[in-house]
């Protein structure tokens, strides 16, 4: 955990040992000139993680004014979602589960919510992305399997839905199925690369082929045809937005036609979205140096940046939805060069996250209730 300064524009460096396969590394975050008083304003605290080295952060602002900052390792971190208090999230070979272990008006440490995590479920590495809960279950993206899936009780888990050219319920990411948006409590709309029904088929397409789909899962069909490797579709007080993240772009599909408009554009390949009001809170990563969107010429954001002469960023910006400005920025520079997902969390300021390593955890502890 660290703070920054008084000024917003303080950096705040974070260093940390990494997973074993990679070296010791440092996370610089370059907040812009009003996010901390954003934070403070709407009592608010962030949760993002990325994949590539394993972490789940979340950020806060003290009494004092300086920004709280909280790391836990967990490998592959990937899909967020906040239900009821309980956070869950994606990994590796498991879905978590973490609860807030302090009563509203309760502190610890200087914290105001310490999240632990208390059970996790293991899939196998199914490639498991966005993770999206309601009241009637755990629902997530089986990208190995071309399929939304629910939390099961007993086995790995259940599949419920997969794209209607897909031939066959196997293993093999044929399409790239990744994301995934609830409406009522039930899956509604997905985002993949690629119509393809052959292992890996996808990965064969031209980079600059715009095939990417936005499907309604309840009808069956398909919405928009002509994103490109877009991501995070999110409903919004009745508005459908979309990460069109191999153009870097944030946007919006029609629920009736299917059009896609453009909000705005963030250098950078974008994934994570969350709201909070009438903002959009939306997480870029930097292209790779090899993968599905390597910086190397010929790719459609690469080509852009290079046009508009814009170094590419790991950042979350928040996004005003009535004018599509930036209002406020945090850019990551170092070791973390992407973000998977973005999460608010509502009225908490300062908050904790625990991972198995931490010794917080030996003698940390919440009963179900006082024994008698």
């Amino acid at each position: 955990m660290a703070d920054a300064g008084d000024d917003d524009n303080t950096k705040v460096d974070l260093e940390f040992p990494k997973p074993a396969e990679m070296k010791k590394g440092r996370v610089r975050l370059h907040p812009s000139d009003g996010f901390r008083g954003w934070l403070t304003k709407n009592r608010i605290s962030l949760a993002f993680n990325t994949y590539h080295i394993g972490k789940l952060f979340m950020i806060g602002v003290n009494d004092a004014g300086q920004f709280v900052f909280s790391d836990a390792n967990f490998p592959r971190s990937m899909g967020l979602s906040l239900h009821n208090g309980t956070l869950w999230m994606a990994s590796h070979k498991q879905i978590w589960r973490f609860e807030n272990f302090l009563d509203k008006g309760q502190m610890s440490q200087g914290n105001d919510a310490v999240f632990a995590p208390i059970a996790a479920t293991t899939t196998g590495f199914i490639n498991v992305h966005d993770v999206r809960v309601s009241d009637s279950g755990v629902y997530f993206i089986a990208s190995q399997f071309n399929c939304i899936a629910r939390l099961h009780e007993r086995w790995s888990f259940e599949p419920l839905w997969k794209p209607p050219f897909i031939s066959e319920f196997a293993y093999g990411d044929r399409c790239h199925l990744n994301c995934l948006a609830l409406e009522d409590g039930a899956p509604k709309y997905v985002t993949c690369f690629a119509d393809t029904d052959e292992v890996e088929g996808w990965r064969a397409l031209p980079k600059d082929q715009s095939d990417g789909l936005l499907i309604d899962v309840q009808s069956n069909d398909v919405l928009c045809d002509n994103l490109h490797m877009p991501h995070s579709p999110q409903l919004h007080n009745g508005k459908l937005y979309v990460a069109n993240s191999g153009l870097g772009e944030f946007g919006e599909v029609d629920r009736d036609t299917g059009a896609y408009r453009p909000i705005c554009f963030i250098p950078g390949f974008t994934r994570g979205i969350a709201f909070w009001k009438n903002y959009a809170l939306v997480g870029a990563s930097r292209p790779r140096q090899n993968g599905v969107y390597e910086g190397n010429d010929g790719t459609p954001l690469n080509e852009r940046l290079q046009d508009m002469g814009v170094a590419p960023e790991c950042s979350i910006s928040v996004i005003n939805l009535d004018s599509g400005a930036i209002e406020h920025q945090i850019v990551l520079e170092g070791a973390a060069s992407e973000i998977y997902d973005v999460c608010v969390l509502p009225a908490i300021r300062k908050p904790r996250v625990l991972d198995l390593g931490s010794d917080a955890l030996d003698t940390m502890f919440r009963p179900s209730k006082l024994y008698i």
